[in-house]
């Protein structure tokens, strides 16, 4: 918006300071006809340009590579009955893998 606005005050302080021509000719109506559209297409591509900016810094790491360890380990008790059962609880952790 900010170019567009920088583009027509050019143009408008452009067209406010010519003088008005005389034309006898169409020849020379169509080559500034010509000449204008040219001076704008040029005016708009150098304001148009992109700006270089600096890329965009990703950090990359390696994430751990992660294992799953399970062991198992069997718990004693005495059920409901009073009879000493075994019972196994497996347990499992994740651990890093070197």
């Amino acid at each position: 918006m900010r170019k567009f606005l920088i583009t027509a005050a050019l143009t408008l302080a452009l067209v406010a300071t010519t003088s008005q021509a005389k034309a006898d000719n169409s020849e020379e109506v169509i080559i500034g006809v010509m000449g204008g559209v040219i001076g704008g297409l040029v005016l708009g591509e150098i304001l148009e340009r992109p700006r270089y900016a600096e890329p965009v810094r990703v950090y990359e790491y390696d994430e751990p590579d992660l294992v799953r360890s399970c062991r198992t380990k069997y718990v004693r008790y005495y059920d409901s009955m009073g009879n000493l059962v075994r019972r196994p609880v497996k347990k499992c952790v994740w651990v890093e893998r070197y």
